[in-house]
Order: C-alpha cells, then structure tokens, then sequence
C-alpha cells in the first residue's frame, strides 16, 4: 500500500452514519471560500482529531499507543495562487472566535516565520510552525519559487480544549495544506507527514510525544491505530473484534483543558518530573542514556539499557519477585520485564513529592546544572517533584498497552478461525483495563478532575465495560466502552445527571458536540475541488 496521504472522495472518508451531515458541511465550505476569496479553493485537507482507548501520556517515552482516529475533524480549503513578492499567507476560520488573520514570510528565511504571541491571532502559529517544519523537506527549487498567496478557510468540528486532539488535527492539516499546495503530496509520504506535523507541535512549546499526530494521518475507518515508536514510527492497524456490538462514547466535561496556556503546571511538568525519575534510575541502575533523547522522557530508554547491560538481571528478579513471575506466566516477558521496573521504582524512588533542593541532591547536580538539564527546554512551574508516581503510571500503563493489545488479537483470531470464543468475556477484560488506566492516571499522574471522575463513575454505574480519561486530562473528555445494548442507558445517565445537573441548561447541537458515540475514522486525506 502508498505511503502517500490519499487523495479521496467523500463517500471514502465518512461512514453512512454521518455522511449527509458532512456532505452538507463541505459544501458550505467551499460555498464560503469563494464568497471570501472570490476564487473556488483547489483542494481541501482534512485532518481527524482521536480517541485513545489506553495508553495515556506514555507515548512521549517511547512506549507504545493504542488509540483511533475520530470522525470529528479539521478541513482546510485551500487555494494557492503565485505571485511577485514574497509568500502571504490568507488565514480564516469560519468560527468566530478565531479571526481573520494574515502573514507574510519569506522561506529562504526561516526566522521570518516568527511565532505571534496576540492571542486573537495566535491559531496562525499552526500554519508557521508547519512551513518551519517542512523546509526541511522541501526542495530548493519550492523554497525559491514560493510566491504569491495562498488562501485557506478553516472549519473544525472538533471541541477545542476537549482533549480529543484538535490541536494535533490543526498541526497535521496545516502541514499537509503546505504539502499539497505546493504539489510535494506526490512525493513525500505520511510516515514524514506524521514525523513533521510532531515536530512542528513542538515548536509551539507542547512536549508532544507523537500519538496525536500519528493516528490522525494513519487511522483508517473501522480500525484502531496501534502506534509503537521503537525502533522507528510504526502505526498498525488492528481490526476490533465485533467492533459494530462494542461501542467507544466520548463524553467532553467541557472543563476547559488547554494544554499549551497550562503546560508549564501540567503537561509539560509531567515530562520534566519522568525525565528527572529517568535520571535518578538510571543513576542508581548504573545505565548511561546518551542525550539529547530521542524522546521527550527516557524512561523507556533506561529500561531497554538496563536489560542489555545486564542479561541475568531479568532471571533473577523472575527467581526473586512473585509478582515478575506471575506477569510473565499470564503475559509473557515484555510484560514481565516492565513489572520488574515497577518493584525498581519503589525500591529507588520515594513515594513523597521531593523539592527541588533534595532532587538535586539525590541527583548530585548544581542548581544550574540541574536547571540546565532538566529546565531550560520548556518553563515549568511547581514547588514539589513526584518522581516515583509519575514512572509507576508510565510503566503500569505500558503494560496495559501490550495486555489491552493481546486480548484483542487473540479474540479476533479465534473468531478468524471459527472458534468458540465469548467477546463480552474480551471486551469485559478490556474494559477492567481502561478503569485500571483511570485509577493510575487519577492517583498517579494526578491528571483528572472531579468532572472527568464523575463521569467515569456516572458510565460505570450505568453499564460501561469501562471509562477513562482521554487525552491529556485536567478537563476534557473521557471515553467509555459500551455494549451496544447499553448505549442508551449510559447516555442517558449522563445526559440527566452530569450534564444536567451539573453543568444545567445545555442546547441540544451542543450536546450533541459533547456526548457522541464515535467510529474508528479515515485519517489525514485530501479532497481535490471541481
């Protein structure tokens, strides 16, 4: 199969389900581009924001995601037209609160692309930070041609600040608007597509860990995307085993989760606090990691260093620890090996929140050194570290990938082969994981709120196999994994007593951009306009 984005219609993007409502959307789309510009767009982008049904925040330490791509979008009408003078760059969105804005850049240089911090006019930073991140990719010849203007007009359906990753959406379909405008969809692939749109997130300041990005160009429509970083990008795509009887609803909280104004309290904390349990591991474990990282946090790197530097060290913690055992009679070695880190970060780490004094001296470095080290990427606010919480999540989650993983394929092979097999059994397991998800990222990574609580324990107590927080926490949404049997009872549950009770009078088309059942979706495409 291409590695190319895929150039489609709409019949190939949209299950039936949704299909007239968006054959709808698209029109008016390109209906309010040529009342705007005076000129029909050539093409559209389209970018799908994601789900993901477990794996949280552990992608930015190498370890592998399973999440699926949404039906909720970003599209991108777009028009490039050359010209005398340097690029200018027309931006509009045809929702309000993002206004028309504009830039001018010059790509043979690239610090004329410089990032606005207006807060009217900063969604134009995505279209910056996509030209900055594929120079590198373009040829000569584009970079010195690159004149004239080019238009687009944005549209969205996917809730901003609902953790569901529209802003991973922004970045990929801005970066494939350059692509394609500037006719390199031909020739550069989504694996660098993929690659591009992370890096280019990073330079807004977001310590990505590359999940967001990749499902939303590989996710492909009644699948889920199982997304490893190790050796190299990977993104494959697992079929769901009677996935029409098994549904995933999202729920937004509609508390607000804005992952770049927070981060230095959040996010990017986070990543600070398992670069630091990264550093003091792999110090007590004798492991040497090799800087920069090759991800944000190295937490997976000084597991894979400790098991090479030392062969016998698995065996004899299998003959030590009944808990390393039982992991790897249930679930083999990979499982095992990562539940002999856990009994290593509570023999090295303290469970307490650590000040920046003692991290410095159990690390042996100098204030500045250690601000050097560990402070100087990204601004990060906090009077106490929780180092062995946040590795204990990192860890447990990663194992939960790889059983999450196993249970689905062993259920879909027996059911390929015609076998006797009980799917609820599988998807009740499946679901025990997504609660063991939650918990860990409630007390663990301190990342929940009371309002994604609550709707954890509102789906639960309704009929949900199982609910967690999705996306980066502190708001957002959660999702729930419901028999189709119970679908209504779930949603009504949440309807009556969290989005009534506690959020009061709500319309209807805004609830239904907060509670909706969600197909696993067509990734990044372009749509090419007559």
């Amino acid at each position: 199969m291409s590695d190319l984005v895929p150039v489609l219609t709409l019949p190939e993007i949209y299950s039936p389900f949704v299909r007239a409502r968006e054959f709808l959307r698209w029109q008016e789309l390109e209906s309010r581009f040529e009342k705007m510009y005076h000129k029909k767009p050539a093409f559209i982008a389209r970018a799908p924001g994601r789900v993901n049904m477990i794996g949280e925040h552990i992608d930015t330490t190498g370890y592998s995601v399973f999440p699926l791509a949404i039906e909720r979008d970003v599209c991108m009408a777009a028009l490039y037209i050359p010209g005398p003078g340097h690029l200018r760059v027309e931006l509009a969105n045809v929702t309000s609160r993002f206004s028309h804005t504009s830039f001018t850049c010059d790509l043979t240089r690239p610090e004329s692309l410089e990032l606005t911090t207006k807060s009217a006019h900063r969604w134009s930073n995505y279209f910056k930070v996509a030209f900055r991140g594929l120079l590198y990719e373009m040829p000569p010849e584009v970079v010195n041609s690159a004149h004239g203007v080019l238009h687009v007009l944005v549209d969205g359906t996917i809730p901003p600040d609902s953790s569901l990753s529209s802003s991973a959406a922004m970045t990929t379909a801005s970066s494939l608007v350059v692509l394609t405008a500037f006719g390199m969809h031909k020739t550069i692939g989504r694996s660098r597509l993929a690659q591009r749109a992370i890096s280019s997130e990073r330079l807004i300041g977001v310590s990505t860990g590359g999940m967001d990005q990749t499902v939303s160009v590989f996710g492909e429509m009644g699948k889920a995307i199982f997304v490893s970083f190790v050796p190299e990008l990977h993104a494959e795509p697992i079929q769901m085993p009677k996935w029409d009887e098994y549904l995933f609803l999202v729920s937004n909280t509609l508390v607000n989760s804005d992952k770049k104004a927070n981060a230095p309290t959040q996010y990017n904390l986070r990543v600070v606090e398992t670069r630091i349990a990264s550093f003091l591991l792999s110090k007590e474990l004798g492991v040497q990691l090799t800087f920069p990282f090759q991800f944000p946090s190295p937490l997976r790197a000084v597991a894979d260093a400790y098991w090479a530097a030392n062969p016998n060290a698995f065996e004899e913690m299998m003959n030590k620890f009944e808990d390393v055992r039982a992991a790897y009679n249930d679930a083999g070695k990979e499982v095992a090996q990562l539940q002999a880190m856990l009994n290593l970060v509570e023999n090295i780490l303290p469970r307490r929140g650590l000040t920046r004094g003692e991290v410095e001296q159990l690390a042996g470095l100098s204030s500045d050194a250690f601000h050097h080290q560990f402070l100087s990427q990204a601004p990060v606010h906090t009077t106490h570290f929780f180092l062995h919480h946040r590795a204990f999540h990192v860890y447990s989650e990663a194992q939960r990938v790889i059983r999450f993983r196993a249970i689905c394929d062993a259920t879909s092979s027996r059911l390929e082969r015609g076998e006797a097999c009980d799917v609820h059994s599988s998807y009740q397991r499946l679901g025990s994981l997504m609660n063991e998800s939650h918990e860990s990222l409630q007390r663990m990574y301190d990342c929940s709120c009371p309002e994604l609580d609550c709707v954890v324990h509102i789906a639960r107590q309704a009929g949900a196999l199982g609910s967690r927080l999705t996306g980066a926490g502190w708001g957002g949404s959660a999702v729930h994994l419901v028999p189709r049997d119970n679908l209504d009872a779930v949603m009504k549950a949440l309807r009556n007593t969290y989005y009534s009770m506690r959020v009061g009078y709500i319309k209807e088309d805004a609830l239904s951009d907060a509670l909706f059942v969600t197909n696993p979706a067509q990734g990044a495409c372009i749509v090419m306009c007559s």
